[in-house]
Formats: C-alpha cells, sequence, structure tokens
C-alpha cells in the first residue's frame, strides 16, 4: 500500500467512526486497528486527531462534490436541483441507517456541534464546509429567481432558510432516529418557495 493510500485510509476511516458515533468518543488507537495502520504510520501523516478530522472532513467533501455538481446541475430546472437534492438526502441516511442500524445525521453538523466550543481549527472547517453545500442552495435560488420559477426579492435569506430547515431536519433525525424529518424535506421546500405557484412539471 503506498503512502497515498495510507493516508487515504486514515482519513476515509475516522471519517466513518466520527460520523458513526462522535469526535471525542472515537480514539486514534480505534482508527488505526480499523484502519489496519499502525500509529507511526497515523503520526506520520497527521500531527494530530484534531488535524485527521479536518482533513477527513475536507477529503469526504471532494468526495461528494461531483455528486452535489450532478445533484445540482445547470442543466436541470433550479427547483429541480432542490428536489432531487431532498430526495438524495432521504436515500443516503436511509441507506446508512440500513447499515449500520440508526440515522447518522450530518458529519460536518455532527462534530461542528461537538466541537464548536473545543476546537476552533474544527469549528471553523465545519462552518467552511457547510458553506461550500449552501452555495449550491443560493445558486439554485438564484436561478430560480431568474427563470421566473418562483417570486422571491431576497435569494440569501430564502437560501439560508432552506439550509437552515434542511441541517435542523437531519438533528432532528439524528436526535430521535427517524427518517420522519427528511421525508418531510420537500414538502417543507416547496412550501417555503412558494408551492402553490410551482407546477408539478417543475418539481
Amino acid at each position: 500500500m503506498t503512502d497515498r493510500e495510507t493516508k487515504y485510509r486514515i482519513m476515509d476511516t475516522a471519517m466513518e467512526l466520527i460520523w458513526q458515533s462522535t469526535y471525542e468518543s472515537v480514539g486514534v488507537s480505534e482508527i488505526c486497528e480499523k484502519a489496519k495502520v499502525n500509529k507511526g504510520s497515523f503520526y506520520h501523516f497527521f500531527p494530530s486527531k484534531e488535524v485527521l478530522a479536518v482533513e477527513a472532513l475536507n477529503n469526504a467533501q471532494k468526495k461528494f462534490q461531483p455528486l452535489f455538481d450532478q445533484i445540482f446541475s445547470s442543466e436541470k430546472k433550479p427547483i429541480r436541483r432542490l428536489m432531487d437534492f431532498c430526495d438524495f438526502v432521504l436515500q443516503a441516511q436511509a441507506e446508512k441507517k440500513k447499515k449500520v442500524g440508526y440515522v447518522c445525521g450530518c458529519p460536518y453538523t455532527n462534530i461542528g456541534l461537538e466541537q464548536s466550543s473545543q476546537s476552533k481549527m474544527i469549528s471553523d472547517n465545519t462552518q467552511k464546509c457547510l458553506n461550500n453545500i449552501k452555495k449550491y442552495f443560493i445558486s439554485a435560488v438564484q436561478d430560480a429567481i431568474d427563470s421566473k420559477e418562483i417570486n422571491i426579492k431576497d435569494v440569501h435569506k430564502k437560501a439560508n432558510e432552506l439550509f437552515t430547515y434542511y441541517l435542523g431536519s437531519l438533528i432532528e433525525a439524528r436526535i430521535t432516529n427517524d427518517l420522519k424529518p427528511l421525508s418531510e424535506l420537500k414538502r417543507v421546500f416547496k412550501e417555503l418557495l412558494g408551492a402553490k405557484k410551482i407546477s408539478e412539471t417543475v418539481c
């Protein structure tokens, strides 16, 4: 296994373990054991678990970016992009629950909430990652306004409303271990966007 493969295996393993549990409960020894590497290899790439968490979150976002680009493709109608994102979130969380037995929620939100007062490095990074995702919402809402699909004046306010509801639904789903909040995403998104004025052919 090359150095690159080892590093990415450690990051992927850490991401899975922290996502399924918590940052504090996952130790370096467990990460090394699951990744099948020794601690020497771990510290060769990462001076601390804190640095690993930041790099693992960034790596995960890079891996998901092509999928987000596809979901929010400019070839789709803007509202369709948001509806497809709702479907993706529900499906992804359902598959994860089937695999591990419970709803895992959003890894960025989970670790961000946990470490907000403990690690500025992690907190700043999770905010950056979440803002990168929010940009897709802003673009979709702006395009929907430009194409006359919706009649909204404040793009950022509406995108923030949608994004905040999305994150809140993920948190509630994890707390209650119930996918129902996520199954309501499309309906609520339509209401927030002005559902009565959105045709079925659009969404």
